[in-house]
């Protein structure tokens, strides 16, 4: 059994064959793991489903038992991102290992309840009737009114109980803008701002199983947590402030739950104190530069590398996995991975990195 509660892991198919198969590996992996780690699907809180092709694949996996049996019994987020080490899917896990857990919702809008209060698990998925004439800025407007709306309704707010988001683009390089100035938009109404906070967030490529949707958003959001259990991380010595150069949201958090301090990392890219790209065109030394600030954010929350639970990380060119992931089997060799073929929101950057530690 894990010696913390919160409990994250990366599961990937071990043969590399059809979907049906890979899918079957997972259920077995997964069984597996809720016996090695004497925990129970109540006690599975999140789950995110990577694939390669969602438009033509999500249908099969909501299908597959893995889903129907398992992984419906928890929140469930969904994203198109290639895995680059030629898995069709692929998944990351969150359980909590405490008794007294109620769950309650659908995968796609999951309320948990446990000793300090609750959690929200929300997923925006688009169909196309539903965005239909919508650009990126409205899309993305749209994704935080309807978690703003169910917020209301648990007597909770964007600017105090949100925690962490996760916004997805399809064609980052063209669609990026429009998204910063949804979010820019919606943070300013709902009191989110330089003086007060924003939020933690990964802005990257990636598709749902519409091809008409441009945004996908997931959104955690926490109830119950005081000023003293939440910390918003710097390291300015190393990472300017987002808002310095035009876009909203932290560089990572710190929140206290059930116990334990975790700590909420952004996508963190090679980027200095000034908000300029370092080390174009040499992915290695972007590798680098980007876990030395992250390093950095883990300093300021009073923990370290170490402590990392797990790590996705999302290239812009597949030309680079062998060297990204050489890397990482040298200096995370015991941290569950995740590479997937994902452009970051600018182009120079090579690489970008999001994790969650905890201590």
């Amino acid at each position: 059994m894990s010696e913390h509660k919160f409990i994250f892991d990366i599961l990937s198919p071990k043969v590399k064959t059809t979907l049906c198969e890979q899918l079957d590996d997972l259920y077995v992996s997964l069984s597996s793991l809720l016996d090695t780690m004497k925990v129970t699907l109540q006690q599975l809180l999140f789950v995110r489903i990577y694939l390669t092709d969602a438009a033509n694949q999500m249908s099969i996996v909501k299908s597959h038992k893995l889903y129907q049996e398992l992984l419906s019994e928890a929140a469930v987020s969904y994203i198109e991102q290639p895995l680059v080490d030629g898995s069709k899917v692929a998944l990351n896990v969150l359980f909590l290992n405490e008794e007294n857990i109620e769950k309650e919702g659908t995968p796609d809008m999951m309320k948990v309840t446990f000793s300090e209060g609750k959690m929200l698990f929300h997923t925006v998925r688009y169909s196309a009737a539903e965005i239909e004439g919508l650009d990126a800025e409205a899309q993305t407007k749209a994704a935080f009114a309807k978690h703003c709306a169910w917020l209301e309704e648990e007597g909770m707010t964007l600017l105090n109980d949100c925690h962490r988001t996760w916004l997805y683009v399809r064609d980052v390089d063209r669609h990026y803008a429009g998204v910063v100035k949804g979010r820019n938009d919606v943070f300013a109404e709902q009191g989110l701002t330089p003086s007060t906070h924003f939020i933690t967030s990964t802005g990257i490529e990636g598709c749902s199983d519409d091809t008409q949707a441009i945004v996908s958003a997931d959104f955690f959001s926490v109830s119950g947590t005081s000023d003293a259990d939440v910390k918003y991380l710097q390291a300015l010595e190393y990472l300017n402030p987002t808002y310095e150069y035009g876009v909203a949201f932290e560089r990572g958090t710190s929140l206290t739950l059930a116990g334990e301090r975790l700590h909420l990392i952004s996508g963190t890219a090679s980027i200095d104190k000034y908000g300029k790209c370092l080390y174009h065109g040499d992915v290695l030394a972007q590798t680098e530069r980007l876990f030395l600030n992250i390093e950095q954010l883990l300093v300021d929350a009073g923990a370290s590398l170490s402590g990392m639970k797990y790590l996705v990380v999302y290239l812009r060119d597949v030309a680079d996995y062998s060297v990204v992931d050489a890397y990482l089997k040298e200096k995370f060799p015991n941290i569950p991975a995740l590479i997937t073929l994902a452009r970051v929101c600018r182009p120079e950057w090579l690489i970008e990195v999001e994790t969650i530690a905890v201590s």
